[in-house]
């Protein structure tokens, strides 16, 4: 019997940093070339890839006069507090700076504002402060020698939508209009944005503003699969101390069954080898073991389920009724050619943007070309989807 049993170095669900974190150094370096020229930075992913992951590491391993805040908004409901938020990291960034501290503690007192730290958290005596007004104000008066301020803001594109579905649709245009003003007007180039979120902004924009204009200058980094030998040596960095090991034949046979690299997918197999490996113990696994652990993952909704709510979320019933025909199709039949995607919007009334909503699931991660034909990214997303729609008469 195995006195101590060693799992993988693996996390699934939260956010992996620290140890957990795999280093995507390419990924970082394109960021930086972008933010080094000044411009602002839209992560273009889809969902699980890692985006989060990157930009905590950056925080945590700034470059020299560059001051990193990362910020997850996803609870914001209103434009007031999504300036409040900006302007509350801007206060910490200004707080914990040595080179305009004379300047900054003016400022507070010309507001009646105390009690600010790090975090940016303060207190207002008397006064309300205009946000937006005070973002406006301070930034042009950062001088040449100041750190520059990069504000990583996840979950934008589901702040906007929720804005959108709350009848606040001139406030979600408002902070695009707003965010646009900054990265173009030379006065706030103390002032830079990594935006990323788990559904595709360009969808949200489109829908909201009926166009993409508002986003045209941002410069998109890719945050990629693995590729290459990176698969292989994703799992020889996360088995190093495990207990199951994985020859370079059981290595190839679970990179076949996942087929799309991203390390999320490749977690919860690895998960799932090791949890029945340590119930027999036994860590001798084979291919057998990894084909019931990938029947396993698939019949764990909680893995996936999160997928289909997402459209449901952001789509509109109509809308979602296609998209869904659509996966259900590819699920069942493998793939799905675009005359028949055609079809099916003729079906649906959606002839004159149908490719629109398949381009959002290509960049959404769901499905990928291949031979003019589309087919899931993921084997474990089409068993998912056939799982979860066993009757198909298309």
């Amino acid at each position: 019997m195995i006195n101590k049993w060693i799992s993988p170095k693996i996390i699934i669900g939260p956010v992996a940093t620290g140890d957990y974190y795999y280093h995507r150094l390419e990924i970082v370096e394109d960021i930086w070339e972008e933010l080094e020229k000044g411009n602002f930075v839209l992560i273009a992913a889809p969902r699980r890839v890692g985006k989060t992951s990157v930009m905590k590491f950056m925080v945590e391993n700034p470059k020299e006069n560059y001051k990193l805040i990362f910020e997850n908004i996803q609870g914001i409901n209103s434009e007031d507090d999504f300036y409040k938020m900006i302007y509350k990291l801007i206060l910490g960034f200004l707080s914990d700076s040595k080179k305009i501290k004379n300047w900054f503690l003016k400022y507070l007192k010309s507001k009646s504002i105390s009690e600010v730290d790090i975090t940016g958290s303060f207190k207002i005596s008397d006064q309300k402060i205009d946000y937006l007004e005070e973002i406006n104000k301070i930034i042009p008066q950062l001088g040449a020698d100041c750190e520059t301020i990069i504000l990583l803001i996840d979950e934008l594109p589901e702040v906007l939508h929720n804005l959108y579905k709350s009848n606040k649709k001139e406030q979600a245009i408002s902070i695009l209009k707003n965010l646009r003003r900054w990265r173009q007007d030379t006065r706030f180039k103390k002032l830079q944005f990594v935006l990323a979120g788990s559904i595709g902004i360009h969808y949200v924009v489109n829908t909201i503003e009926g166009r993409n204009s508002d986003l045209n200058d941002l410069r998109k980094v890719y945050c990629n699969p693995l590729n290459g030998r990176q698969p292989n040596e994703y799992i020889d960095w996360a088995t190093r101390e495990a207990t199951v090991k994985y020859n370079d034949e059981i290595k190839e046979y679970f990179l076949n069954k996942i087929q799309y690299f991203v390390p999320y997918f490749i977690n919860i197999l690895l998960s799932e080898i090791d949890k029945t490996a340590k119930r027999s113990n036994n860590p001798e696994i084979s291919n057998r073991n990894v084909d019931d652990a990938f029947e396993m993952v698939i019949k764990n909704n909680d893995h996936f389920k999160d997928w289909k709510k997402r459209l449901s979320d952001y789509l509109t019933n109509d809308n979602f009724m296609f998209v869904n025909e659509i996966l259900i199709h590819i699920a069942h039949k493998e793939y799905i050619t675009i005359q028949t995607i055609y079809d099916k919007a003729n079906k649906h009334n959606k002839t004159s943007d149908y490719m629109d909503f398949i381009s959002d699931l290509e960049q959404d991660g769901y499905i990928i070309e291949n031979d003019k034909k589309y087919i899931f990214i993921s084997p474990f997303l089409k068993e998912f989807w056939k799982r979860n729609n066993p009757i198909y008469n298309g």
